[in-house]
């Protein structure tokens, strides 16, 4: 079994198809929001197993995107984004947990759909190192200690998260 990591799929929201998100840079570049669905499954599949756990840090889908559910591997858990309800009932029967934020405390490193303030004075710099977080997708993410997983980031296909956690703690190590 195998852990993923992916965020913002927006399954079926039509309005990031060619939208100007950040500093000029087109957001996904389809012709259709059914290319975009169609894109994302097939990628999400083809690295998840069916016995594979799936970290998704919010914004799932929208109106009929939600359909693209059901036909998506692994056993899933939702971090809550901004534009998911958590009374919908298609994230509901997709979702084996539904959560607003994943500690990792062991290893400094939260997991939440908005980067959050890491700084001393926050609270949290104390605690975590690193936010793998969602959101922004194609805008920077905001300091060194943050990691965006969002699809425009990742190729539009989730990373296999041993590797991303093994990085980050390369990383301090340096």
């Amino acid at each position: 079994m195998t852990t993923w990591i992916i965020s913002d799929t927006h399954f079926g929201d039509g309005s990031l198809i060619g939208s100007d998100l950040a500093q000029g840079k087109t957001a996904r570049d389809f012709e259709t929001v059914s290319e975009m669905n169609e894109c994302l499954a097939d990628n999400w599949n083809t690295c998840i197993g069916p016995d594979d756990e799936v970290l998704h840090l919010g914004d799932v889908c929208i109106g009929d995107g939600c359909d693209m559910l059901a036909r998506l591997n692994g056993k899933k858990h939702l971090l809550l984004g901004n534009h998911d309800n958590p009374l919908c009932p298609a994230l509901a029967r997709t979702f084996t947990t539904i959560s607003l934020w994943k500690a990792m405390d062991d290893a400094g490193i939260v997991l939440t759909h908005l980067p959050i303030d890491l700084s001393l004075r926050s609270g949290l710099g104390a605690r975590f190192s690193t936010n793998i977080h969602g959101h922004l997708h194609n805008k920077p993410a905001p300091t060194a200690q943050h990691l965006c997983v969002s699809v425009e980031q990742t190729g539009y296909a989730p990373l296999n998260f041993e590797e991303v956690i093994a990085d980050i703690l390369q990383r301090r190590e340096k």
